[in-house]
């Protein structure tokens, strides 16, 4: 059977301590580098699939909120990566999920959107449909390159500076 969605390209983990978790994920199974943009999270890549890890910065309301109180830290969303922004959301809603948050990845780059899904169709996970435009593909496959040239070295690297390198923008 294909999966409507293709296949999971990110796992995205809500932490506590995002220092210590990407030391974790470093010195546990070896993944790196982590590109890390304060206030926002962290991206690294192992294999076909990236880690994201993200650290609440506040105590607003949101889903992200929502699954900590309910799960404590750990797994909160797998994504699927498209070019076919609408119709991956349209196949989501199709299948009777129901979209939880929607934004953009990248501010001022509308080819960035993403939409989440409710975490009751799969266990308390939630399902993240990415639009993967340019800048973010750029971006994205920086990071899996890294991966695969890493030598243990600069494990923690500015994802700000990566961004700005594989864009051709100002930081």
């Amino acid at each position: 059977m294909t999966a409507p969605f293709g296949p999971i390209r990110q796992l995205g983990y809500i932490v506590t301590d995002i220092h210590t978790a990407m030391r974790q994920w470093l010195e546990g199974p070896g993944v790196g580098p982590f590109y890390y943009l304060e206030g926002n999270g962290a991206l690294a890549q192992s294999g076909g699939v990236q880690v994201e890890l993200i650290q609440l910065r506040d105590d607003s309301p949101s889903f992200f909120h929502a699954f900590v109180g309910e799960f404590g830290e750990g797994l909160h969303h797998v994504a699927f990566w498209t070019e076919h922004f609408d119709a991956g959301v349209e196949a989501a809603l199709a299948r009777g999920y129901v979209e939880l948050h929607r934004g953009t990845s990248l501010p001022g780059r509308p080819d960035s959107r993403f939409a989440y899904f409710d975490r009751e169709a799969v266990d308390g996970t939630a399902i993240e449909i990415s639009e993967r435009g340019a800048d973010k593909a750029a971006l994205f496959d920086a990071i899996a390159d890294a991966a695969q040239r890493w030598d243990g070295t600069a494990p923690v690297r500015d994802m700000a500076a990566l961004l700005s390198e594989v864009t051709g923008t100002p930081r």
